[in-house]
Order: C-alpha cells, then sequence, then structure tokens
C-alpha cells in the first residue's frame, strides 16, 4: 500500500429532519450572512428551501440568495456569484441542491479572494483562502458535499476543470435523506452511476501482492470499495422499485459521500481518473450532458479498452462486486446494470457527432495525465470515444 495522508474536516449531520439543524450548525460558525447558492425549483418544491430559511432566520443568520444554478455550472456564472457575494459581504456560501450547486458554491467561496478565477484554475495549484462552506444535500452522487475540489465549466473554451484545496471542504454538511424522496429516476439513478463511477476509478489501481492467495496491496481499502460498491447497486435496485424507500435513500447517501471524500483511494496512489478525463471533454463541449449519464456511456467504454491488460483486479472486480468470473463478464454486468437503470449507452443519445470526436480526446489530454493505470495513446482514446459514439 502506498503512502497518504487522510484529513476528512467536513461535519456531516445526517438523518431525518436534520435538515431543521441548518441555522444552528451555521451559528456555530459565527456566520452571521450567507450567499444562499440554489438551483432551479426542485429545493422549494421538496420544502427544503423553506425549512432552511426558517431555520436561519430563528439562529438569527441573514442571507441574500443566488439561484438558477444549472448542470455543470459554468465559470459566467461563478462569475456572477462572486460579485454578488462581494456585494452583499457574505461571510459564508450555503448551497441547497446536488453536486452542481456546491460545486458553484465552492467556487465562489474561493472566488471572492482571487483576482481571476479561472487563471488560478489552470495554474493546477491549490487555493487557501475561502469563505467558509456549508450544504444542504439534496441529490447524491458527486460526493462534493464532503470533498476539496469545485469542477466548473469555461463554456467559451469548452473546459471543465476543477479547483482544489481543503479550504474548499464544506465546514458541514446536511444529509437529510427525506429530500430526496421524490427524486425523478433519472437523477437518482445518475447520481448513483456517478458515485460508482468514482470508487472505480479508485479500485482499478489495485495491484496484486500475492498470486497464490489473491492478496493485493491494497486489500482494506479495495474491501472498503467493493462495500461501498455492493451497496450502490443494492439502493439502485430498491429505489427503481421504490424511490420513497428511506433506507435505500439513506444508504445511498452514505456511500456516494464516501466514494469521493478520500477514504475509497486511501493507498491506491491517487486512482486513474481516465473516464472522468474524458467525461468532462464531452461535458465541457456539451454542457447539456448529465455528468452520470455521460460515464455510464465512456466507462464501461474504457473497461473494455484496458481490463486484458491487467486482468487481475478486473477478475477481483467482477468475482467481488458481481459475483461472475471473469473480466469481460465484469464488463458486461456493469453495462446492464447501467443499462437496466435507464442511462443512455451511447454518445448519440445527444447528437454527439463524430467530428466532435478528436476535439474532446485533445480536451482530454490537456486536462490531465490519461492512463495511469496502463498508458494510453491517442488512437486509444479515440477507440474509446468511437466505440460508444
Amino acid at each position: 500500500m502506498d503512502s497518504f495522508v487522510y484529513h476528512a474536516p467536513t461535519r456531516i449531520v445526517f438523518g431525518k429532519d436534520t435538515v431543521d439543524r441548518t441555522g444552528t450548525e451555521l451559528a456555530a460558525y459565527a456566520v452571521k450572512h450567507v450567499l444562499l447558492v440554489t438551483g432551479g425549483s426542485s429545493a422549494k418544491r421538496t420544502g427544503a428551501y423553506d425549512r432552511v430559511l426558517a431555520s436561519l432566520k430563528e439562529a438569527g443568520i441573514g442571507h441574500t440568495p443566488f439561484e438558477g444554478v444549472t448542470p455543470n455550472p459554468s465559470l459566467e456564472l461563478v462569475e456572477s456569484g462572486i460579485d454578488a457575494a462581494r456585494a452583499c459581504k457574505a461571510k459564508g456560501v450555503l448551497a441547497i441542491g446536488g453536486g452542481s450547486v456546491i460545486d458553484c458554491a465552492k467556487a465562489i467561496a474561493a472566488g471572492v479572494y482571487l483576482d481571476d478565477y479561472w487563471a488560478v484554475v489552470e495554474t493546477r495549484k491549490p487555493v487557501t483562502q475561502a469563505l467558509p462552506v456549508f450544504t444542504v444535500l439534496t441529490l447524491s452522487g458527486t460526493g462534493s458535499e464532503m470533498n476539496e475540489r469545485a469542477i466548473i465549466t469555461n463554456e467559451p473554451l469548452a473546459k471543465k476543470w476543477s479547483l482544489n484545496g481543503l479550504c474548499l471542504c464544506p465546514k458541514v454538511s446536511i444529509i437529510d435523506p427525506q429530500l430526496q424522496a421524490g427524486l425523478p429516476w433519472r437523477l437518482t439513478a445518475s447520481g448513483g452511476i456517478d458515485a460508482m463511477t468514482h470508487v472505480m476509478e479508485y479500485y482499478f489501481r489495485g495491484r496484486l501482492a500475492d498470486a497464490q492467495t489473491g492478496y493485493f496491496h491494497e486489500e482494506t481499502t479495495l474491501q472498503i470499495c467493493e462495500g461501498l460498491l455492493r451497496s450502490l447497486i443494492l439502493s439502485l435496485d430498491e429505489l427503481q422499485k421504490d424511490g420513497a424507500n428511506y433506507s435505500a435513500r439513506a444508504n445511498l447517501a452514505w456511500a456516494a459521500c464516501w466514494g469521493l471524500n478520500g477514504l475509497s483511494g486511501s493507498g491506491l496512489s491517487g486512482g486513474d481518473w481516465t473516464s472522468h478525463a474524458l467525461e468532462h471533454a464531452v461535458s465541457g463541449m456539451y454542457p447539456a450532458v448529465p455528468h452520470g449519464e455521460g460515464l455510464a456511456v465512456l466507462f464501461p467504454s474504457w473497461m473494455e479498452e484496458v481490463y486484458d491488460k491487467v486482468p487481475d483486479i478486473f477478475t477481483r472486480f467482477a468475482r467481488n462486486v458481481w459475483g461472475v468470473d471473469s473480466p469481460q463478464q465484469g464488463l458486461e454486468a456493469t453495462r446492464a446494470a447501467f443499462a437496466r437503470w435507464g442511462a443512455p449507452q451511447r454518445l448519440s443519445h445527444w447528437n454527439i457527432p463524430e467530428s466532435a470526436i478528436p476535439d474532446m480526446v485533445k480536451n482530454a489530454f490537456a486536462y490531465r495525465a490519461l492512463g495511469r493505470l496502463t498508458p494510453l495513446s491517442y488512437d486509444d482514446v479515440m477507440r474509446i470515444f468511437m466505440r460508444v459514439l
């Protein structure tokens, strides 16, 4: 197992009716006024918005609304939010929503201290100063409620890139699974698939230590990953039958949270993350592509490209996650589950033309080094895209 530092500073307040504790939790940080960041109408439709406002009022905390955050939030939107936070002299940023809303809130929180947000993104250096971030989670999947990253799209450049820094970790995240009971199935499935791919990006870096016993160098972390994956699969299957199943909602929310807070990657050399680079290249050019659905298309294609080069970890995945015998069967089980949950299977679902693929390949390589698990050439990456066009 590689050496690592694990630090998860976010306070999680989890369970039924915890949304009503929002004001009390913020008051502990002496925050008197927040920029309240939200997306569309879902926070108001579920009652989360009104309950948060009531809780803030009771705690004597003022707020300025910043509404209309869209999936794959844009740099332009973030810059508007930074202006709003500065204008109201916010002392913190509170997000009510899923990963896009939380990422936007984090970017705003850091941006108030930056002269040029995107210039800092392109340096790839962590930020060290941000307004305190708080979240009320209404859609599980991204893990943004407990990690140190914000992913924002610069639409003119077609770049969907991340900013990171421990100061972006939320101080407190409220996870009330009841708030997700009425979600459309498509959003639940997309979020769950996103969470699964986070775990798998780490998992496939596992290295066999003893061929006779099948013991891996990162045995503890790999078993954590397998447990998270099995829980996510079971929860999604149950929620497809009954979206109001509280136990399934709670388990999905908790597994997704742990999928990208660092624990599932401990000792795994930072993971591979090729598939995420590929998806960012897609939704950076086509922001209407939901992140989880894009991953549902691309991740199995990446698996198909590489599994025969590192068969040990893919055989383990097949057996311990899906109960099948071979890497090929593990791939087929993954692809079948994504299809069973209603995820798109091809890029053509969004009318993406073949002519766009070369630019996507270029943008993917620009985002990060690809092929940490096994080397990937330009032609390999072209093939991953073309296989699912």
